[in-house]
């Protein structure tokens, strides 16, 4: 059973940093057709990343609010998560790697 929620947590994990990707390939391909080039797609993502780090709070008072404090917290850590691998996609893509 413990090895069942381990993997169920890494799956967890593997869609919170697939949904964050997609949110940041969605702010690249509005900087695309915006035009502007990298440093419009940088600044996409980083309108993308700023405004689910704002639904953080907002999440956490609207739970709060209705009495569940550990939904609060539960939708505080995730929407944390996304918003940090977002934040890692965007330093990708600000510095790539060197070639091969």
């Amino acid at each position: 059973m413990a090895d069942e929620i381990e993997q169920l947590r890494g799956e967890i994990v593997a869609l919170e940093t697939a949904l964050a990707a997609a949110f940041g390939e969605l702010a690249v391909l509005r900087a695309a057709v915006a035009g502007g080039g990298t440093p419009a797609a940088i600044a996409a993502m980083e309108e993308m990343a700023r405004a689910l780090e704002g639904a953080v709070l907002r999440g956490v008072v609207g739970a709060e609010a209705l009495g569940r404090p550990d939904a609060a917290q539960g939708f505080e850590r995730r929407m944390e998560a996304l918003a940090h691998a977002l934040r890692n996609a965007i330093a990708f893509r600000a510095d790539p790697p060197a070639p091969g």
